[in-house]
């Protein structure tokens, strides 16, 4: 094995020799495994170090996940439900049948007479209907919005004072 001497400055010299003693190796096998190093990793010393791609694609596979986990979340507690109450206005769902067989054992229980009992049913008709008006109103009146990053969401066209009137009318009639 022939020997050639390199040209560096003392102090360059002196770091080598520290390193080479540091991991134990002599300056040869020091020098070598470096160069490869360069080499394998497609790096350069003139360069700065960027992150390699492995460790970029990682992070970004990460960010990735979590972005996924914050649009289930808010398609779990937002999105679905609110939903899941159109469909079940659109379907016509206002009152469980339950809760109408309690109000006749109520009436029933109190023995009121039978044209107390149809002119209730009479006005409790007059309400559903007026109801069900004013959800055909709203619901004329939303717009499905796309967005490219996550679920679509639904938007109400109607202004606030408009509103406002429906929430306090529906507030009177229940």
């Amino acid at each position: 094995m022939s020997k050639s001497r390199l040209q560096l400055k003392a102090n360059t010299a002196k770091r080598f020799r520290e390193f080479s003693k540091k991991n134990n190796s002599n300056q040869s096998e020091t020098l070598d495994l470096i160069l490869d190093f360069f080499e394998k990793n497609n790096l350069s010393p003139f360069e700065t170090l960027v992150p390699s791609k492995v460790s970029l694609e990682q992070l970004i596979k990460k960010r990735i996940d979590a972005v996924i986990a914050i649009l289930k979340n808010i398609e779990k507690t937002q999105t679905k439900p609110g939903l899941l109450m159109l469909e079940l206005l659109m379907e016509g769902r206002s009152v469980p049948k339950v809760e109408v067989a309690k109000r006749e054992k109520i009436s029933v229980s109190n023995e009121k007479s039978l044209g107390q009992m149809k002119s209730e049913i009479t006005r409790l008709e007059k309400i559903v209907k007026a109801t069900n008006k004013d959800l055909e109103y709203l619901l004329d009146n939303v717009e499905i919005k796309s967005t490219p990053f996550g679920p679509d969401y639904l938007k109400l066209n109607i202004p606030r004072s408009e509103l406002e009137r429906v929430k306090i009318t529906f507030k009177r009639r229940s």
